[in-house]
């Protein structure tokens, strides 16, 4: 067996005996139930004083909850990451594991990888419940959602590595609330690209639009075959080669802090 896969057990192992898994555990549940009563809805509804059926709006109300689910499960894995590197140097654990011919590459990525492993099981089994019941239920291809989550794993992925980087500079409870706010920024800025202007948008929430990742756009611009009536303008290819340059970005940060951190070796 080799190092990575040995230490990435041992993690995967940390972060399942973590008080917060009973609390994923339990969200997770309410939000099954949220996905079934959502798909499960039928009748009729007022649009521009017109009564339009829930099924031809599907596609839309289908893609507003996938992304959402796709970003809490972005959030998770910030969270979980937020401490998880962290606290082997506060408990020595990390200068015993490095005492042996590992490199620190390879011990923050086993970190890493156990932080994914929950926050990815989680996200593969809400966005899966969510593409299952649409198609079922509406009619939705699977095709898009598929795209749109390994655009969403690929978030959750960026996100964990820029968390557990910024864990080694500042405390737990500011790098949970650093990354809430950036990723909550970053989808706000994704969103208001939508808005149809007169004029070119400028200001910096639109350099963070052209630059930062695209945690929303992304899978939006996967799901634009669910709304068909929508035209975004986005190419799923591009906005996702964009998320895993932000994924390199995320484990070179990761790496260099790591580097520079001081430790008894």
């Amino acid at each position: 067996m080799s190092a990575f896969t040995a230490l990435s057990k041992e993690a995967l192992s940390d972060a399942i005996r973590r008080r917060i898994i009973t609390v994923i555990i339990l969200l997770c549940l309410f939000s099954l139930m949220a996905i079934d009563g959502f798909t499960s809805c039928a009748g009729n509804v007022s649009l521009n004083g017109e009564d339009v059926q829930l099924a031809e709006v599907a596609g839309a109300s289908g893609a507003i909850l996938f992304v959402a689910l796709g970003l809490w499960v972005a959030v998770l894995a910030a969270i979980l990451a937020s401490d998880h590197l962290q606290q082997t140097l506060e408990d020595g654990s990390a200068n015993l594991s490095l005492a042996r011919p590992v490199s620190r590459n390879t011990f923050a990525l086993a970190r890493l990888t156990g932080v994914l492993a929950v926050a990815l099981v989680t996200g593969a089994v809400l966005l899966g419940s969510a593409a299952g019941l649409l198609n079922l239920r509406s009619g939705l291809p699977l095709g898009p959602a598929m795209i749109a989550g390994a655009h969403a794993g690929v978030g959750a992925f960026v996100c964990a590595t820029l968390s557990m980087a910024l864990s080694l500079w500042l405390p737990r409870l500011a790098t949970m609330l650093t990354m809430l706010g950036f990723i909550a920024t970053m989808v706000t800025a994704n969103l208001m690209s939508f808005v149809p202007r007169e004029e070119p948008w400028t200001g910096s929430l639109a350099l963070l639009d052209r630059f930062g990742p695209p945690l929303a756009k992304a899978p939006v611009a996967a799901l634009g075959g669910w709304v068909p009536f929508a035209e975004t303008g986005l190419d799923p290819v591009l906005s996702g080669a964009a998320l895993w340059i932000w994924a390199g970005l995320g484990c070179a940060a990761l790496s260099i802090s790591f580097k520079r951190n001081e430790l008894g070796r």
